[in-house]
């Protein structure tokens, strides 16, 4: 069985695919956001938060985690989601015999339709429950900015983009037939 490594836009069903796959498959979660919470919270010097757009701060940490956890509970199988990992570093350090590698995006989406998906999809803890519409707005328009530059990105280290511009149910449960495939083996 292979573990799965999820990254993508935020607001790009990254969580919901990983439990999809967890209900399906068994696979633990990694969620990276909860590293970041716990290391803003306990390590504050270190600078690493939500809002952070240095997004490599934590990913160093996040690889040596994965490399500790395989190292020590090989026969575990994970699904890792998060969007503070960029591509580049993935494809430099994950073993694509142990993971198979998604990137989620809505590159698609007007600002309008991500800003309805935002609130369509929030949970009752996302952050984005505390944030105005105006503020929401402005995020949506550089995730969906992030989400073309991701599309790009995928072909150049030869990763899956799955655009979750419309249908995103449909599209998460498609991907989750597939991805069967790959990481049942």
């Amino acid at each position: 069985m292979k573990n799965l490594l999820i990254l993508g836009a935020a607001r790009g069903g990254k969580t919901t695919l990983a439990r999809m796959v967890n209900q399906k498959f068994g696979h633990g979660i990694i969620a990276v956001d909860a590293f970041v919470s716990a290391l803003q919270e306990t390590f504050p010097q270190v600078g690493i938060t939500h809002h952070s757009h240095d997004a490599k701060k934590v990913a160093p940490f996040v690889f040596a985690y994965l490399n500790a956890l395989e190292y020590n509970h090989p026969e575990a199988n994970f699904v890792v989601e998060g969007y503070h990992i960029p591509l580049s570093l993935a494809a430099e350090k994950i073993n694509r015999d142990l993971f198979e590698v998604v990137v989620l995006g809505y590159p698609k989406l007007t600002a309008e339709e991500a800003f309805d998906n935002v609130r369509k999809y929030e949970q009752k803890f996302d952050y984005t429950r505390a944030m105005s519409d105006e503020e929401i707005l402005n995020m949506v328009k550089r995730h969906i900015d992030h989400s073309k530059e991701f599309a790009l990105e995928c072909q150049k280290y030869n990763f899956r983009f799955v655009d979750t511009s419309y249908n995103r149910t449909k599209v998460l449960e498609d991907l989750l037939r597939d991805l069967e495939q790959k990481i049942i083996f």
